[in-house]
């Protein structure tokens, strides 16, 4: 990099089902663009490879030859702290495209987590494609709470949504449970009877971003009034509450805590996160002004992130120093 000059800023948010692409210039507007997801347990690791690859090259081709660049790329495939190793797979794709400079490869989670007005102090409830919540407190001791993906937890998450709702219509379809709208819903949007539909998802190599898409229209059947999809989403928005209680109580905050919400479940659904607003206000993690609940987007967050490292180490996350 080189001294004085300003950097070019670069963020990559990867959740399970696409991934946001920013890039912020010296004097220019912040562009922004979506993409496949390269998360490895929604498309594999050779198809998430092959993503990431076509996302650093568009980036590199954003920044000039020999200008520096600080990047954040999260993702849901990066682990928090020590409790995997980052895929090699990955980090062999960054080494070989990703523009010079510095780089912080992150969990998805952490740069909201380190977004205004957060700072690094408080809980990031995320709902997208899978769920997680994470907290860190002043001593900066910080703890994940679910995010296990798709087959041990996602409770609260698009997938999981999804996945309730599509049993509930088989069940209408066999007569062993009650009849839902959901059972019309599921045929019309992916175009087949239940039968089929459930063998054509059991026969795909990777089906949790194809099932995940079918969250928007359990919430919509609940709007609608559905009781069934009433049921399903309080209780998947309740299972996303009891981690953020886990979460606060662990960590002790010693009253209200700035509590995050991030994902396109918490970020798209009103009627989703109103559920979960009510539930935290029952269990007084917030009142009736919802003073300390913020929306966060994920890639102004990785933006955020990366300026953080431009001069210093990030707060968490592997640190890459490119040539």
């Amino acid at each position: 990099m080189q001294p004085g000059s300003a950097p070019t800023i670069y963020a990559i948010d990867a959740g399970g089902s696409r991934t946001v692409a920013a890039v912020a210039r010296p004097g220019e507007p912040v562009e922004t663009w979506v993409r496949e997801s390269f998360a490895i347990a929604s498309v594999g690791e050779q198809a998430a490879g092959a993503a990431l690859e076509a996302v650093l090259r568009e980036i590199a081709a954003r920044c000039a030859p020999g200008e520096p660049a600080v990047g954040c790329l999260a993702s849901s495939s990066i682990p928090v702290a020590d409790e995997a190793p980052v895929p090699a797979a990955l980090l062999d794709v960054i080494s070989r495209h990703a523009p010079g400079g510095r780089l912080v490869v992150v969990n998805d989670v952490i740069p909201p987590l380190w977004a205004s007005p957060l700072e690094g102090i408080g809980v990031i409830a995320c709902s997208g494609t899978g769920s997680s919540v994470i907290g860190r407190n002043g001593d900066n001791r910080m703890i994940k709470v679910g995010g296990h993906e798709h087959i041990v937890s996602d409770q609260g998450s698009a997938y999981s949504i999804a996945r309730e709702g599509l049993r509930a219509a088989a069940r209408d379809t066999d007569g062993t449970g009650p009849s839902t709208k959901l059972r019309a819903a599921a045929e019309a949007f992916f175009a087949m009877p239940l039968p089929a539909l459930g063998r054509w998802l059991a026969e795909l190599p990777r089906a949790r971003s194809t099932v995940a898409s079918f969250a928007p229209s359990v919430t919509a059947a609940a709007v609608d009034d559905d009781n069934v999809a009433v049921a399903i989403v309080e209780a998947e928005a309740l299972a996303l509450v009891d981690a953020i209680r886990t979460a606060t109580l662990q960590l002790a905050f010693g009253g209200v805590a700035p509590i995050g919400f991030a994902g396109g479940v918490l970020r798209g659904s009103p009627y989703f996160r109103g559920i979960v607003e009510r539930e935290l206000e029952t269990h007084s993690l917030t009142d009736s002004l919802r003073a300390n609940l913020n929306v966060v987007d994920g890639s102004n967050a990785g933006i955020e992130y990366a300026k953080r490292i431009a001069d210093a180490d990030a707060p968490e996350g592997l640190v890459l120093d490119l040539g």
